[in-house]
């Protein structure tokens, strides 16, 4: 859950990242084992492996068709990959439906495009996966639902529809829907890349409230504030595979890759 003070704000000084001290981990909560993944002769995920620890957030970078998305949804079974194996909190998932309906409550997914259900009110659409999948009451569901809408700052949206609202509320409103079903993981793809810039603070300044609530995060981003100031670890893919990983003031000040500097360089402004 949310904590919240309403002081929180955005920061973008190199100085917070190098003052910021190592955030405390949990073991491992999340394992990939040699993911691979082809459509057709396309071979988008090659041998893909990985560890993520409980409370810690991974911010997951590359150029589009690196294959950053797709890895993703291989992770909670939206797509199959061909090869591989994973692990949550040291279960293997297997590839039927009441494990994957199980894992889907683990892993929550917030999309690029919101996916809300639009004949249904804010409090609805968060209300909805409790009393559907944890048979939760609906009295219990809407004071959850409240709460969390709340600490996302959608107090005053819960009765409206996903029309009436900006890119940045339907995002916010996504993510507390996902929050609802006390997730073990947050998976975020691409959350601001369908929004206009002066509504992508919004939704950033939620996710950084969560990384410091300390919700293990796995999130796929352009966003390179996010991945410098908020993340623990920075992972760079490129065709397929994952070329650089660590902390992020060594991917952001010393990568050891070339193509990672490459990158850097296309999406950083100048110094």
């Amino acid at each position: 859950m949310i904590v919240t003070d309403g002081t929180d704000t955005l920061h973008s000084s190199t100085e917070q990242s190098k003052k910021r001290q190592k955030k405390p981990t949990y073991g491992e909560v999340l394992r990939v084992e040699h993911i691979g993944k082809w459509y057709g002769d396309l071979h988008v995920l090659k041998d893909i492996s990985l560890t993520v620890q409980t409370g810690e957030v991974v911010a997951i970078i590359g150029a589009s068709g690196s294959g950053k998305s797709t890895l993703l949804r291989c992770l909670n079974f939206l797509e199959k990959s061909q090869k591989g194996e994973v692990y949550l909190q040291g279960r293997r998932i297997k590839h039927h439906e009441k494990q994957l309906n199980k894992l889907r409550q683990e892993l929550g997914m917030v999309f690029q495009h919101f996916n809300l259900f639009p004949h249904m009110t804010v409090i609805q659409n968060v209300m909805e996966g409790p009393v559907q999948v944890k048979d939760m009451s609906k009295a219990k569901a809407k004071k959850l639902a409240a709460r969390i809408l709340e600490d996302v700052g959608l107090s005053d949206k819960t009765d409206v529809y996903p029309a009436m609202l900006s890119g940045g509320q339907k995002q916010r409103v996504a993510i507390a829907r996902a929050l609802a079903m006390d997730p073990k993981v947050m998976l975020f793809d691409e959350p601001t890349s369908a929004l206009d810039p002066e509504l992508v603070g919004e939704v950033l300044a939620v996710m950084e409230k969560l990384a410091k609530a300390g919700m293990t995060m796995l999130v796929v981003t352009h966003e390179m504030w996010f991945a410098r100031e908020v993340a623990d670890r920075v992972i760079f893919m490129d065709e397929g595979v994952i070329l650089e990983e660590g902390d992020p003031e060594t991917i952001f000040t010393a990568p050891k890759e070339e193509r990672t500097l490459e990158f850097l360089k296309q999406v950083l402004p100048p110094q």
